[in-house]
């Protein structure tokens, strides 16, 4: 039995483990998309733990019309493994900005506007900053070319396909990425961004 003080303290290191793993995961290979969503369950966000600003700006139950490219958290993730990208914060800038593009409906006033919630009212571990910047904009950019609106897709569908063919069926060109990812690497020394070739 636990102390109040040992549970939270207990809860913390929970947690601290749980970033890590986050940090440290990159999805690659071949495998299947149930397999890699497998691998995120040890530290996928549960979406109560998202923070209500960002449910209002990125949920698709919120959505105003806004922005475009909205997803569940689900969906969400396997736009992260799709894309090859890890948890980090210029993985989800570039993942927010792809599918954000892949809906050809993000005018250069929409970009500003979500950058500037990003900027000043996402809280802090969350909140985007010029290199996000750049990064998301490369990924509405590379999104753009994708002949496939990513916000509309039902992942439920590909479980069983392995990331080669879900990439094929949707028009993800992973040399395009790679080009795209090539440029990020040379602009920043972070470990998400040097980590993706």
């Amino acid at each position: 039995m636990m102390t109040p003080r040992q549970y939270k303290i207990h809860e913390e290191e929970l947690k601290q483990e749980s970033e890590a793993l986050a940090a440290a995961w990159v999805p690659r290979g071949n495998k299947k998309l149930k397999t890699l969503l497998k691998e995120m369950e040890p530290f996928a966000l549960n979406p109560k733990d998202v923070p209500l600003i960002i449910r209002l700006v990125e949920n698709p139950k919120y959505d105003i019309g806004l922005f475009s490219g909205s997803t569940t958290l689900g969906a969400h993730d396997c736009i992260h493994i799709l894309l090859g990208r890890g948890l980090l914060l210029k993985d989800e800038a570039f993942v927010i900005g792809y599918s954000m593009g892949s809906t050809k409906k993000m005018k250069r006033w929409r970009r500003n506007l979500f950058m500037f919630i990003c900027k000043y009212l996402y809280p802090k571990g969350y909140k985007f900053g010029e290199n996000e910047r750049f990064v998301y904009n490369l990924g509405v950019a590379a999104g753009s070319k994708c002949p496939t609106d990513l916000s509309e897709v039902d992942f439920t569908e590909f479980l069983d396909l392995t990331l080669p063919k879900i990439r094929s069926k949707l028009g993800i060109d992973k040399d395009f990425l790679k080009h795209c990812y090539g440029i990020e690497k040379k602009s920043f020394k972070d470990i998400e961004s040097q980590r993706l070739l």
